[in-house]
């Protein structure tokens, strides 16, 4: 995608996403976070610089503030120990992470 709003306006669902999260290493830890359920999720990952210069690179964005701009603003990888996840390592950790709130909060057939 061109950007985090452009995503939105590309979301195939019509209602859009109902629950959103940012990852970062300076978000809320996933264990201390209760889940809301939801139908369409999306999950935003940053690149080799995080979440927060796509936020800001983003023009067309109103709000800068991650907490504000995702309903979960959430560190997947605690005390990582290294500055920088390669973007598939983040994929995998991240939804390793949420597996266990998203089964249970996700709707279900």
């Amino acid at each position: 995608s061109s950007g985090i709003n452009a995503e939105y306006g590309e979301c195939p669902y019509s209602e859009g996403y109902d629950l959103t999260i940012g990852t970062s290493d300076t978000g809320d830890l996933v264990e201390n976070t209760t889940m809301r359920h939801f139908r369409h999720l999306v999950i935003f990952l940053g690149g080799l610089q995080g979440l927060e210069p796509v936020i800001e690179a983003d023009e067309s964005l109103q709000e800068a503030d991650p907490r504000v701009l995702f309903d979960y603003y959430l560190n997947t990888c605690p005390n990582q120990g290294s500055r920088t996840i390669r973007t598939e390592e983040a994929l995998l950790i991240t939804l390793a992470s949420l597996r266990q709130k998203i089964s249970e909060n996700g709707m279900k057939n």
